[in-house]
């Protein structure tokens, strides 16, 4: 008897498949097959119906594209039996994975992008250190004094990095109230040209453009700069936390998301976690071994906490993080998770994304074209665009 397990990131198989020998030897007569498969050939496998695998990783919005489309059991009815497992997980990354009343994946790991700091720069500008609920006007505000303080004219440095990339300018419109798409992302008008929107890009233009106190970048995940102490404020992913603190030490500090007066409260969230394919031969089997990856203590839960929030309380506690108030806020920033945004393993739609925000927010940061006109063609253009994507299975 063979059950075949799906992941996406080569990083974890050696944990993954330390599990499988385990529950092997502890499940005569059974062999689990461990693959590492790109989130795109997952995701349009169960789509296709072509699909070999009982138990799958997923991540974000495939968590959710998939549970929708029926391609993944419902595990409800087995933590009804054991409503003891929820408990074990942190509540705020459980939520995440909830839609509505099915649970399509027990998740392993979350995490979200948020604010580091130098603390060395507010220091020097006699600014206080970022509050809990703070917002992107007093972010603004604080960069202009952190620019002032701390760097010499002609010097290649700034006080902020927010890169325009749609993914960390979406944020931006985010906590002013809408988003680059509409719920059912079959269309972009009305939210990514709305005024918010237009106020939450003009906002980050200025920072650039007027204030001097950022830089015209669309970097993806970087953190060379900060580590070089060529900026003082940058919003990127969280999970770079335990690459950064043993290098800054005392000296780092992290926020969560700031909001535009009068927005909401939220971020977006990044989970990934595992489930049992719809068409999985061995559901009560595939249920075992899904128990044995994501509610223990194992190689993989405790390899995913170096970087990531792990799903698990107790192993949270067990690498030290309860300990951590640097790990304690990303946890917290965690409670304010929005709906799962749109994954990478979705490629069609998120290289749409690539291919038509990108420019346009390069247009409007480098070279200063109008905020509200570049938004009016962008949603025109993503409006013919997104029924074709949004429909494709990757």
């Amino acid at each position: 008897m063979e059950l075949v397990v799906q992941i996406d990131e080569e990083w974890q198989k050696e944990a993954v498949d330390a599990i499988a020998r385990r529950f092997e030897a502890n499940t005569p007569g059974v062999q689990v097959d461990v693959k590492v498969m790109p989130a795109a050939e997952i995701r349009a496998a169960l789509y296709n119906g072509e699909s070999g695998a009982d138990i799958v990783q997923l991540t974000n919005g495939d968590i959710a594209d998939c549970c929708k489309a029926g391609l993944v059991l419902d595990l409800r009815a087995w933590l009804d039996t054991s409503p003891a497992l929820i408990r074990l997980f942190h509540p705020s990354v459980f939520r995440m994975i909830q839609l509505r009343e099915r649970i399509a994946v027990l998740p392993t790991h979350a995490s979200m992008k948020g604010i580091f700091y130098n603390k060395r720069w507010f220091d020097k500008a006699g600014i206080a250190y970022p509050e809990e609920g703070w917002t992107w006007e007093a972010f603004q505000e604080i960069a202009v004094r952190l620019q002032r303080a701390n760097i010499e004219e002609g010097e290649q440095r700034h006080a902020a990095r927010i890169s325009f990339h749609w993914e960390y300018i979406g944020l931006l419109l985010l906590t002013a109230g809408t988003d680059w798409l509409a719920p059912d992302r079959r269309s972009a008008s009305g939210y990514a040209n709305r005024p918010e929107a237009v106020r939450a890009v003009q906002w980050a233009v200025d920072l650039v453009r007027s204030r001097h106190a950022a830089r015209a970048t669309q970097d993806y995940f970087v953190n060379a700069d900060f580590m070089r102490n060529e900026v003082g404020m940058m919003l990127d992913y969280y999970v770079m936390l335990h690459e950064i603190q043993p290098r800054l030490r005392e000296d780092l500090g992290v926020a969560g998301l700031p909001r535009f007066e009068g927005g909401p409260r939220l971020n977006e969230p990044w989970v990934s976690g595992f489930g049992i394919s719809s068409a999985a031969r061995h559901p009560e089997l595939s249920w075992a071994l899904l128990r044995d990856i994501t509610c223990e203590s194992n190689e993989l839960t405790r390899l995913v906490s170096e970087g990531f929030i792990p799903a698990l309380q107790s192993v949270y506690a067990e690498v030290g993080h309860a300990e951590d108030p640097l790990r304690n806020a990303v946890l917290s920033e965690l409670a304010n998770s929005s709906p799962l945004p749109v994954s990478p393993g979705h490629s069609r739609l998120y290289q749409l994304l690539d291919r038509h925000v990108n420019p346009a927010l390069a247009r409007m940061v480098m070279d200063g074209a109008d905020v509200q006109e570049t938004l009016n063609e962008l949603a025109a253009e993503l409006d013919v665009k997104l029924p074709a994507a949004v429909e494709a299975a990757c």
